[in-house]
């Protein structure tokens, strides 16, 4: 029953409510969630606030609820002045867990979800309020992110979570034939979401930033609390889509998401969180015994093939932001420059690029943390790969 009755009401209440959404009633409720991000938090809450909204029947305006999932104090100090609604948690109850005692708190018929890590560009709520309001059979949206303040740099689609889907980019590590044939299809895939221009149906929708209506979160539920953090978003997406509604992305809706500041701060706990939520997962959608064969076959894979990083320029420990100039390259009209963290680049933030010349910003350098990174130029249309560089950021 985890958030089932989160977003309903009861008949008189659906009564009262829609009468005081004629009057005076925000056209959305925006949940915002902070751990000790408070500077990240402050700004997200400026650009909501600076949002012009517009609803259904005369509604407009955007409500703010800020929830402070047991910061450190003076996190909680900075918190004072916000012009937001703010609701302090004695623990860390989780991300989905806040995100539903603050639905409760919320007084729109359509409801915004948050990290603390974002920044809404102008007119960003509206189109995604209009993609809700005007796409087929809708639960739910999701806008266009960006990683940094100057919108360069795009980031990647979520990726559909099912258990072939593991299985077979499991398996794709090991074998390089494999390998090439799924990041391929990813790329394809992956352009044809950065250069969208209109609204696509998806399977997944990211966490950082998802809007639905009161009527989805009383069909579906809210999130499942029992994920503390990671897999909530990809749970409930699950479970909208299977109750019979569709998730879009809204290109012109844009906004700057900073990606996982709050858990770089315990980064070795975040990851042993990544992989609890995973396993719970899948046993909650796949049962125990599916799971356990799938975590077997695995285990029983060959060693992944070090071909993809044997041709990589390797740069070095670097201390300064990389630059490269692909020399001898035929002049292409566009580039896709990719950046990751793993050697398939999958996933992988973008960059369109006019000329082979990769030059990382000072700003898209902080946010990464310190690690191995891998980058690769491609050609524009046909994805062909042009160069590879690796390095350290130390």
């Amino acid at each position: 029953m985890y958030g089932r009755v989160l977003g309903c009401r009861t008949q008189g209440e659906r009564v009262r409510g829609h009468s005081r959404a004629m009057r005076d009633a925000p056209a959305l409720s925006a949940i915002v969630v902070n751990y000790n991000t408070a500077p990240l938090t402050q700004r997200c809450v400026a650009s909501l606030r600076d949002q012009e909204v517009h609803g259904p029947q005369g509604t407009e305006g955007v409500e703010i609820l800020v929830v402070d999932n047991a910061s450190r104090p003076q996190d909680r100090q900075a918190l004072a002045g916000l012009d937001a609604i703010i609701l302090y948690n004695e623990e860390n109850r989780g991300y989905g867990a806040a995100l539903n005692q603050a639905c409760a708190r919320a007084s729109a018929e359509y409801i915004l979800f948050s990290n603390s890590d974002t920044w809404y560009c102008s007119g960003s709520l509206q189109a995604l309020l209009d993609g809700l309001l005007h796409s087929p059979k809708c639960g739910a949206v999701g806008p266009r992110f960006w990683w940094d303040m100057n919108r360069e740099f795009l980031l990647p689609p979520a990726d559909p979570v099912t258990l072939v889907d593991y299985l077979l980019n499991a398996a794709a590590q090991r074998w390089p034939r494999g390998r090439r044939r799924r990041e391929r299809r990813w790329r394809q895939r992956a352009l044809r979401h950065w250069q969208a221009r209109k609204p696509l149906s998806q399977v997944m929708l990211s966490g950082a930033c998802i809007l639905t209506r009161r009527e989805v979160l009383a069909a579906c539920g809210g999130f499942d609390e029992r994920f503390h953090l990671y897999y909530e978003d990809t749970d409930w997406c699950r479970r909208v889509r299977h109750d019979g509604y569709r998730l879009y992305y809204v290109p012109d809706a844009e906004v700057v998401h900073m990606y996982n500041q709050s858990a770089r701060q315990q980064a070795a706990a975040a990851q042993q969180t990544f992989a609890d939520s995973a396993t719970r997962y899948f046993r909650k959608h796949y049962g125990n015994w599916l799971w356990g064969l799938a975590s077997r076959i695995t285990s029983h894979l060959p060693a992944p093939s070090s071909d993809e990083v044997d041709d990589c320029t390797d740069l070095g420990t670097l201390a300064e932001p990389p630059r490269c100039f692909l020399a001898g390259t035929t002049q292409q009209s566009r580039y896709l420059l990719l950046l990751s963290p793993l050697p398939s680049c999958i996933p992988a933030i973008a960059r369109f690029l006019a000329v082979p010349q990769i030059a990382l910003p000072l700003e898209v350098w902080k946010q990464m943390a310190e690690g191995d990174f891998y980058m690769q130029l491609l050609s524009l249309p046909d994805l062909r790969p042009l160069g590879k560089w690796c390095w350290r950021k130390g």
